[in-house]
């Protein structure tokens, strides 16, 4: 399952022969880097971050163990491959691939934005000809939602999956098993005590996975193991088979299992007995390790509680404690911001929170780490046309957009910005002042705070259009004619995404066209996936092209899918299983075999089960090959619309990354499973 940290000039040779789990493989940046983590006691440099390209950052899927596969990660992948570089920040110069560009956020957060698995499962996809899939008979009753029925599920995928986690010790196959059933969340009781025996096993990734198992699970029936795990007490150490303590990543991977436990739960005794533990945990731990506390910090920001004064309160005083570590206080203004973004616009503790992340902008002796995060946070919890502080916050983001020395900071007040205009009306002059600056700065800025703006005006198209409202046609306007102008992939992959998101119907040509310009095949997936944000379905045969010919760019393969799956298209479910079990007989590259399954369950279309379902039952087949399946049947039924991870990814400050969060060496962070 390693993954070595490579620089774009080796991208092929990493695709081609690194190990990576099964269960991983997530896409998170350009050239598959991982962002750099600060596991260890002293505080990482600021800077460093994310990198996550091949899926957030650290390709990789579920987080224990699970299959170890080529490194082709489930995410799309970026889009051009920018030039190594070396990028200025305020602690100085770090040499090596540029971690500030736009790729990276898009890939943490871009799940809400493709929705991708409930556009496939309306009623209204396009099959293309060949209707009747291999496994599934011509009697075989018809699904007008394309979404597995829970009939199916129930008879069959949780079946197919309990037997393999019994018969199966192997470790990508028992990883992969375990976070499938887990992703489903039937008989959960049931599921539960077949992950027992796995939390002792003498394998570091198989206890792990069966640890944050419990969480993506999201019973309370868990909950007890989980706290107990976290507690290391002594049912927590007997539940690992290790008198001498529970690892600091079962530890951490409880902690994020509760969040996302107190996350799913209406209980709120529940939330609260969640609440107090996390906030006991954060307060008083003090491994040498800081993944306990992040995880802790991050999963009371999705808490969700009726009353969060308590949490936030308690957030607020951490983050203000110069004492402690930056790296973990980088996580709490976005965790606050998650739990306060649902009060009132004028709630007390709301503007106290917004005052605190401005005043911590407002001197330089505030870390990096931390100046990103209240950045972001700013954007996430300001209301533009209610908040008394909302003019102050506009100016702030706005000034540091023109002149932050860090070049993260600077570039996530884009983002932020844009989900201030979108949180205003579409008179409202917040809407209008935001509007004229990322118009401004996408024509005029520097060349990498440009795309950034772009994206920042696809966001907030996106959003508004969402809420029913209008965009100035200003915002297609300057996007559209940034994406003519620009010449180099990155930048021009991101000005397409944005028209994507705008739904900018009279970009779709020129984007089509671009496809036989632009050779780089991290453009032309990017491409691929602004098509079908788009809708474009009269490009479908051009696109399942690019899919059929792809057979060696796995990344490529995988984002053209995704992009069919956007139109509705759902013959392409035919061509992955063609792709993933050749009908010659063939065995596809390990990186083929995880984009493709990964793509299936992604669109998570109904016809795909059966032949999975023989694909991880033949014990012909290689390991990995049957884990992949294992991974696509966990997401094909999985239980939740959107990847059970997008919840903590969602504007998380993927600089600020510990190994069980963002893992840059073996793919097994939180965010790297699949």
């Amino acid at each position: 399952m390693n993954k070595t940290l490579l620089s774009f000039s080796i991208l092929a040779t990493l695709l081609l022969s690194s190990p990576l789990s099964a269960h991983g493989g997530t896409y998170r940046g350009p050239g598959d880097t991982v962002p750099p983590a600060g596991g260890g006691a002293a505080t990482p440099a600021t800077p460093a971050t994310p990198s996550t390209p091949s899926t957030p950052s650290t390709p990789g899927t579920p987080t224990p163990a699970t299959p170890s596969t080529p490194n082709t990660p489930n995410t799309p992948t970026p889009a051009a491959q920018p030039k190594t570089q070396t990028t200025p920040t305020t602690a100085g110069a770090q040499v090596g691939p540029d971690l500030t560009t736009w790729e990276f956020w898009w890939e943490f957060n871009k799940e809400p934005y493709l929705n991708l698995k409930a556009k496939v499962h309306s009623g209204d996809s396009s099959t293309g000809e060949g209707d009747i899939l291999l496994g599934l008979g011509a009697n075989a009753p018809k699904n007008n939602t394309f979404a597995p029925t829970p009939s199916q599920i129930r008879g069959s995928i949780l079946p197919a999956l309990t037997d393999a986690l019994a018969k199966e010790d192997q470790r990508d196959i028992a990883t992969a098993c375990m976070v499938a059933l887990a992703k489903v969340g039937m008989d959960p009781a049931q599921v539960a005590s077949a992950f027992q025996k796995r939390h002792s096993t003498g394998d570091q990734e198989v206890s792990e996975t069966a640890a944050v198992s419990l969480g993506i699970l999201q019973q309370a029936e868990a909950l007890d193991d989980l706290m107990n795990l976290l507690a290391d007490n002594e049912a927590g150490r007997k539940l690992v088979g290790k008198p001498g303590g529970v690892p600091l990543r079962n530890r951490a991977f409880a902690a994020f299992g509760m969040g996302l436990v107190a996350n799913a739960t209406e209980d709120a005794e529940v939330k609260q007995k969640i609440g107090n533990r996390l906030w006991e945990t954060l307060s008083t731990d003090t491994s040498a390790l800081k993944d306990v506390r992040v995880a802790c910090a991050v999963s009371l920001g999705l808490m969700e509680p009726a009353d969060p004064t308590a949490l936030a309160t308690n957030l607020l005083e951490f983050l203000q404690d110069d004492e402690k570590d930056p790296l973990v206080r980088a996580h709490c203004p976005t965790a606050i911001a998650k739990l306060l973004k649902n009060a009132e616009p004028t709630f007390p503790l709301r503007e106290k929170a917004i005052s605190d992340f401005l005043a911590l902008l407002s001197t330089k002796k505030t870390k990096n780490e931390v100046r990103q995060s209240c950045v972001q946070a700013l954007g996430v919890i300001t209301h533009g046309s209610e908040s008394p502080s909302a003019k102050k916050v506009f100016d702030t983001l706005t000034k540091l957009g023109d002149k932050a020395r860090n070049k993260q900071e600077q570039n996530f007040t884009a983002i932020s910005l844009a989900y201030l205009g979108a949180s205003v009306d579409d008179s409202d002059p917040m809407r209008q002042d935001v509007t004229r600056y990322l118009v401004e700065n996408v024509r005029k800025a520097g060349t990498g705070y440009r795309p950034w703006c772009g994206m920042a005006l696809g966001v907030m198209s996106f959003l508004v259009q969402e809420r029913g409202g209008q965009v100035n046609p200003v915002a297609f306007r300057a996007v559209e004619e940034s994406f003519n102008k620009e010449k180099s992939p990155s930048p021009k992959a991101c000005y397409a995404v944005s028209l994507g998101l705008m739904k900018n119907e009279a970009a779709k040509e020129g984007i089509r066209a671009s496809l036989d310009k632009v050779r780089d095949d991290g453009y032309r997936g990017y491409a691929c996936v602004a098509l079908g944000l788009m809708g474009a379905r009269e490009h479908k045969d051009y696109v399942t092209k690019i899919v059929k010919e792809s057979t060696r760019r796995p990344d490529l393969l995988r984002q053209a899918s995704i992009a069919l799956g956007l139109m509705k298209d759902r013959s392409v479910v035919n061509t992955l299983l063609e792709i993933m079990v050749p009908p010659d007989g063939g065995k596809p590259r390990l990186a083929v075999l995880s984009a493709t399954a990964t793509a299936l369950g992604f669109i998570g279309d109904t016809r795909s089960v059966n032949p999975l379902i023989a694909t991880l039952q033949n014990d012909k087949l290689t390991d990995l090959g049957r884990a992949f399946a294992a991974v696509a049947l966990g997401m094909v039924a999985d239980k939740e619309s959107l990847p059970w991870n997008s919840k903590i990814g969602q504007d998380l400050n993927y600089r600020a990354a510990v190994d069980t969060l963002v893992d840059q060496a073996g793919g097994s962070g939180i965010m790297d499973i699949l």
